[in-house]
């Protein structure tokens, strides 16, 4: 499918990307991108929800891949400074940690200021735990959502663990330097690319940042990511109606899949895809693994109408 057959002229991706709007969140300010092909496969767009660290800067290619299946696509940089969770239900604060809350509720500002009704979700990593909690507080406005190397479904974890882990991917970033990737076991025959080098530089440069704006909001936002969990939410939110497919790579250090599998269960989830490669193939490898995630949602979607037409016919 050629991309340049699904945004043109003055509705490129390249313009719209660009043309980013400010919206003050729970977070506080926010940089939003809004992506519309010229002929949207469906009425519900998706919400991309980052990982930790990650700006839109990050999954420029990803975004670019997913729309030009015909998705339009709405994701943000989450904001660093200012910003207030005003709620009235004191619960939702003693249950959800503070950090990934706040992000939930960035995620459905983002919603309510665009008007938007629902979305399809496609996580990765730490945007799992977030995008699960605001389907918990409104699960009305989710329809289906593909989790990416997802946070918060291994088990107990610790905040040193994540720091390991963390430290384990960076040995794919090690061989960007060369033509050719040397190191791991499934990522040895996925070759690195222009578009993983650009990614890669994105992203280390993007986190330090992230970082430095506010030192002590990142550490209390990875301390809830080690302390999360998510399969109750998940199975909660399946039995709800909603689609829910699990993506893992086989070598992803950060949340390993042998583990993940161990939590995750049929009642909870509509499958689980075993990947080659680590913890970041999404953004790495968009015309693969985020191809595979549309594909996915695509799946997810056929099986609903499916049954709603079995419903009634039933």
């Amino acid at each position: 499918m050629g991309f340049e057959n699904n945004v043109s002229g003055e509705n490129s991706f390249e313009a719209q990307f660009e043309n980013k709007e400010e919206l003050e969140l729970a977070g506080g300010k926010a940089e939003v991108v809004d992506i519309n092909p010229d002929t949207p496969k469906t009425e519900v767009p998706v919400f991309l929800a980052p990982s930790w660290g990650c700006t839109t800067e990050v999954y420029k290619p990803a975004l670019k891949e997913l729309v030009s299946h015909d998705r339009r696509t709405i994701s943000l940089d989450h904001p660093r400074i200012g910003g207030d969770i005003k709620i009235s239900e004191e619960e939702a604060v003693k249950k959800y940690p503070t950090e990934e809350l706040r992000k939930a509720f960035n995620i459905l500002g983002v919603m309510e200021q665009k008007g938007v009704d629902k979305v399809d979700v496609i996580a990765h990593s730490e945007g799992a735990i977030n995008a699960a909690i605001a389907a918990m507080l409104h699960p009305e406005k989710f329809r289906n959502m593909v989790l990416f190397a997802p946070a918060g479904l291994i088990g107990e974890d610790t905040f040193t663990r994540l720091l390991k882990g963390f430290a384990g991917q960076s040995k794919r970033a090690e061989t960007l330097k060369g033509a050719n990737n040397e190191e791991g076991e499934g990522w040895k025959d996925i070759a690195v690319t222009e578009t993983e080098k650009q990614v890669a530089s994105a992203a280390a440069t993007g986190v330090l940042k992230y970082f430095a704006k506010n030192p002590l909001r990142s550490i209390r936002e990875t301390m809830d990511i080690s302390k999360s969990q998510i399969h109750e939410m998940l199975r909660y939110l399946h039995e709800k109606g909603i689609g829910i497919v699990v993506m893992s790579g086989v070598d992803d250090p950060v949340f390993p899949m042998d583990k993940m599998q161990e939590i995750a269960k049929a009642d909870m989830l509509d499958g689980f895809l075993s990947l080659r490669g680590g913890h970041g193939e999404i953004g790495n490898h968009p015309e693969l693994y985020m191809a595979a995630a549309e594909k996915m949602l695509t799946a997810l979607e056929e099986k609903q109408k499916n049954r709603k037409e079995a419903e009634k016919t039933g």
